[in-house]
């Protein structure tokens, strides 16, 4: 498992270690919630145009609203409106760009992509049996929204992770490669028991979703959630609520954003992002790899409270240490330097990951993910330096990444 988050849509890659890309919305339907978003076909190449000079490097053409409330588009409709217009933009725009089809059915989705369209937007969680092997046959890219019987009715993080989870084994069995897997939690007024409160904790909570593995994709752009919080009942006004939205998502991990707004999007995003900072990690000449995918608590603040409450000094330090948690991903580690690691982890009351080829012993490198308080891998890495095999450099690297969370180069 690689905790670098790395994906493509066509040939842009996205991850942790890239931009965050932009995705702008084509809406081919008049019935979006958001008026003007909708291009006709005599207009919809000025606008991939303009989004593909202001910074977008993904753009999504849909022909049927999933608003609540619109009305159901026969297929025929949809092809009417999206075929034509796909068309041209195609032809208009070069090879920087990719062109994505929001679209819940794989009939649709099969001709677009023989089209030259280089991704499938399926707000249905793959609802359509066919759309997976679709996507498969094209060797498409694929955006798989938070489902299960209606578009966007999931409520909280924990049913949508478990979702996305199982939507991202239907599409690898289906042949879909996972690297061009990207996942969007269903950010929306998708469903009536879907409120304003259901999208604030998933977009607090949207970094819980790393554990999928696959990049992520926040579509905010002037959703209701903003209107009900700012009593902005029209989507024209939303504006500055969708840009602070953005902001968050993107600091909480989001690798991809769908916006209405490309130029006005763009300084938000790379001003968070750069906040958000890079992977904490570190790498040896042996290959070795150690990133912090996990940190909360820091040591000396909180010795500083527990001071306050009238602890001893040692207590304070003591407790500061054991309040602290860290989690890290060792990749390129053997399986004798896996056991002992686990070892000297559960001597300290924390643990270890360690695959179960590990105590078969078998040959090659692996991955163990570390899992204790700060003074238990402090401990650790004091042990680790009197071990046999190659246990002293990763003690070092353990060190050097964990070192790096605070580096102000992990920033700019």
């Amino acid at each position: 498992m690689n905790l670098t988050i790395e994906g493509l849509i066509g040939k842009i890659k996205l991850g942790d270690i890239h931009p965050v890309r932009v995705m702008g919305v084509i809406n081919l339907s008049r019935e979006s919630f958001y008026e003007e978003s909708f291009a006709g076909q005599d207009a919809v190449l000025e606008r991939a145009l303009a989004f593909a000079k202001e910074g977008a490097e993904v753009l999504d053409l849909g022909a049927v609203s999933t608003a609540p409330g619109s009305p159901e588009i026969p297929e025929d409709e949809e092809r009417r409106r999206l075929f034509p217009a796909l068309e041209i933009v195609l032809d208009g725009l070069g090879d920087d760009v990719a062109i994505s089809v929001d679209t819940q059915r794989a009939t649709v989705a099969d001709e677009a992509l023989s089209m030259g369209a280089s991704c499938i937007n399926d707000v249905s969680a793959l609802l359509d049996p066919g759309m997976a092997r679709t996507v498969a046959d094209h060797d498409g890219s694929l955006i798989i929204m938070a489902s299960k019987e209606r578009p966007g009715d999931l409520l909280n993080m924990g049913d949508i992770v478990a979702s996305l989870g199982e939507r991202l084994k239907d599409a690898a069995e289906a042949g879909v490669s996972i690297e061009k897997v990207t996942v969007d939690p269903g950010i929306g007024h998708w469903t009536p028991p879907k409120g304003p409160g259901h999208d604030l904790a998933i977009l607090d909570g949207l970094s819980r979703l790393r554990v999928l593995t696959r990049p992520v994709m926040a579509a905010v752009s002037r959703k209701s959630f903003i209107g009900a919080i700012l009593k902005k009942t029209d989507p024209a006004e939303r504006l500055q609520g969708s840009l602070a939205a953005t902001a968050v998502a993107v600091y909480n991990g989001a690798h991809l954003v769908r916006t209405h707004d490309v130029a006005a999007s763009m300084e938000t995003i790379r001003m968070a992002e750069t906040i958000r900072g890079g992977p904490s990690r570190s790498r040896t000449e042996g290959g070795l790899e150690v990133e912090v995918f996990a940190h909360s608590g820091h040591p000396r603040d909180l010795s500083w409270a527990f001071a306050g409450m009238g602890v001893g000094e040692d207590g304070s330090r003591a407790l500061g240490s054991k309040g602290s948690f860290r989690a890290l991903s060792l990749r390129g580690v053997t399986s004798m330097e896996a056991i002992v690691i686990k070892q000297e982890m559960l001597a300290r009351g924390g643990d270890a990951a360690i695959p179960m080829g590990a105590l078969r012993c078998d040959p090659g490198k692996m991955e163990v993910l570390v899992l204790g308080t700060a003074a238990q891998i402090r401990g650790l890495i004091k042990n680790l330096l009197g071990q046999p095999f190659n246990l002293p450099v990763v003690a070092g690297a353990i060190l050097e990444a964990l070192e790096r969370v605070e580096d102000p180069k992990r920033y700019w």
